[in-house]
Order: structure tokens, then sequence, then C-alpha cells
């Protein structure tokens, strides 16, 4: 009999395993209630490698996120679920407040690229040359290897890759149950055991551990951003830009340009679009391109991220329950280091191994007995 593998939460953790795992001929059940899901509400930009974060553990993660985005894309394409669009490698820009800034972006690039290949070039450009939206003065650190993601397009395809390889997806609220060792998940519809089971809910994972006696350290934060269209940016092939703060400008090839987004830490598992806290994010975009606040707002989203107190990724097996995995806590980087922890999980599944070492991401720090 195949192992039936239970997993809850279909964002980018749960959905990566599920697909790996169903690809692989598991018997996968992915419960997905879907509210608030940050995947879906986020376009991601995948250029990592020039963080100031001095968290090891999590550069690991990210650093090898980006990498296995290549693969993780040629594994969609050759199962006819990739068309392009999800993940585009048009370049990054880079907006810092000094000179000394890009020599150190300079100075990174070479250190890092022998692990990281997708790097690329990075030089010093004027970033008007690059993005004829900014204004003409502004200088930027270049990363050929820069890209984006289009988290909801992801998500749609994962799932249809899951269904094809025969998971089955439930998109419902679920909980889980052990006894003498055996775990079942519950949905108002189904009610299934499994021999193995992902925790991946993001920011509700306290509330799928609370009924078992555990407190876990992750709070929720709010995103939120919008969208911009114009025919005239279609097929433009334009870089994503990162500047200071937290108006990220993400041009993608079928004419539209995300600004966002928001990091909100007062609000909860809020999900109300707030119009003042857009006009801060076209406020502070309008500073270096301000032709965009020539146009009005074409489509919102917003989502829950899910953070530690201290900002660690938690992953790894639950204290004191033998075949149950929690992974949460990835905040804005989820997009990147999302896929590689899901599909880590899965080899883990299938062959014993993972290349995540557990011991730099002690899960007991953040889940524990009341």
């Amino acid at each position: 009999m195949k192992e039936r593998i239970g997993i809850i939460g279909g964002g980018i953790v749960g959905s990566t395993a599920a697909y790996y795992l169903s690809r692989a001929g598991y018997d996968v059940f992915l419960f997905d209630e879907g509210t608030g899901q940050a995947t879906k509400a986020a376009a991601g930009i995948i250029n990592p490698w020039f963080s100031l974060r001095r968290n090891k553990p999590w550069y690991f993660l990210v650093s090898e996120g980006a990498e296995f985005y290549r693969k993780f894309m040629a594994d969609l394409e050759k199962d006819g679920f990739n068309d392009g669009h999800i993940f585009q490698v048009d370049g990054a820009l880079m907006i810092r407040r000094s000179d000394k800034r890009y020599l150190k972006d300079l100075a990174q690039a070479e250190e890092k690229r022998a692990n990281s290949p997708s790097i690329g070039e990075v030089a010093t450009v004027q970033g008007h040359d690059h993005l004829p939206l900014l204004n003409k003065d502004i200088q930027a650190t270049y990363v050929e290897g820069g890209g984006r993601v289009d988290g909801e397009a992801l998500i749609t395809s994962l799932h249809a890759a899951i269904k094809h390889f025969g998971g089955e997806i439930i998109y419902e609220k679920a909980q889980f149950e052990i006894n003498d060792s055996i775990v079942t998940i519950k949905s108002d519809s189904i009610k299934q055991q499994v021999d193995c089971l992902l925790l991946s809910a993001g920011a509700w994972l306290p509330e799928l551990l609370a009924p078992h006696g555990y407190e876990t350290d992750i709070r929720p934060q709010k995103g939120q951003l919008y969208y911009l269209k114009n025919e005239a940016w279609e097929n433009k092939h334009w870089p994503v830009v990162m500047p200071p703060g937290t108006a990220d400008i993400i041009p993608f090839n079928n004419g539209t340009i995300i600004i966002g987004a928001t990091h909100e830490d007062d609000q909860g598992y809020d999900l109300t679009i707030e119009k003042d806290k857009l006009q801060q994010l076209t406020e502070e975009v309008s500073q270096i391109a301000p032709e965009l606040s020539n146009y009005s707002i074409y489509k919102t989203k917003v989502g829950t991220r899910a953070h530690t107190s201290n900002f660690d990724i938690l992953a790894g097996k639950i204290p004191d329950m033998e075949n149950v995995w929690a992974v949460s806590g990835l905040g804005s980087s989820g997009l990147t280091s999302g896929p590689y922890l899901g599909y880590q999980w899965s080899e883990l599944i299938q062959n014993g191994i993972s290349t995540i070492d557990a011991s730099s991401f002690p899960i007991e720090d953040h889940i524990s007995r009341k």
C-alpha cells in the first residue's frame, strides 16, 4: 500500500510538497481552506543575495531557494504546468542610500557567486536605462539574475499538477487528531487517516496546535498591494525595483505593474483593504517613479504572512509527535524559500534525507507544551 501523506495548508510550502509527492506516486491529501493565504496574495521578488541580515540559516534557505527555482520551473514545464509566466527573470534594480552600499553589492556578488551562480552579472547602473519609468537621476545596482514570481499563478499550476498526478485537494478548513500514534485529519466532508502530516498553514499554525496543548510562537503580519495596468507596458521585460522602504515595483510582461507590499504587525488576521495604506505605497513609489501615480488602481490584494517573534523560520518535527512536521514563519521571503522547504520535506519523506540541517532550525524554540 502506498504511503498516505496529509498536508494542512495549500500555500507555497504545502503545495510544493504535495506536487512532488503526488508526482512520486504517493497518496496525497492536501487540505486548503485558503482564507488570507499569503502566497495567492503575493508577487515575490527572487533576489535574496544582497540582504544585510546576518542570520546564516535564513540566508541558506533563501539562497538555495533562488537556485531551486530553476529546477522547480523545469519540472513544472516538463509536466505541462508552466506557461512561462509564473517565474520570470528580467533582472532586479536595487536602489541604495549611499555609494558605499553600491560598492558592497559588487563585493557581495563576487563573494557569493560561486555558490549562487544564478546571481549572474552585477553592475552599478542608471536605473532609467533599464526601467524608463524611473527618474533619470536614480542610480541602482543591477542584478542580472533577479526574478519575480506570480504567487497566485504558481498555486493554480501546482494544484492542477497535484490533481493530475492523483492527489486529492480538499478546499476546507481542517484539524487533526492523534490516537495511539495514528494521525487522522478531519474537515467538514472528510475524515482521513494518514501516515505522516505536514502543517504548512502559515499564520494559522497556532490554531492547529492549540487543541493538542501547544503554544506556538507565530504572529500574523498583514500585507497589502495593488496592481496598475497599461497595454503599453506589455512585453517590455523590465526588471523589478527594490527601493528603500516597502514599495517595491514589480513589472510583469502582461502589462501589469504591482506596487507593494505593506508590512503591518498590528492588524492580526484582518483582511480589509485600507485605502490609506495603499496611498502610503503610492507616495513612496512616487519619489522614484512619479508617472505611476497617474494611473488608477486596477486590482488589490491582501494576505497574512507568518512570523516568529525573532523572525527565525520554524521548520521541523513537532515535539512529542512522531509523524507530524511543521513549517511556518517564512514572512516576506516565503516565495523565495517556500518551494525549497516544501521540496526538501518531500525528499525527507521519500528518501529519509534532506539538505536542511534540523539543528539550524530548532523547532522547540517556537513550539512548546503549555
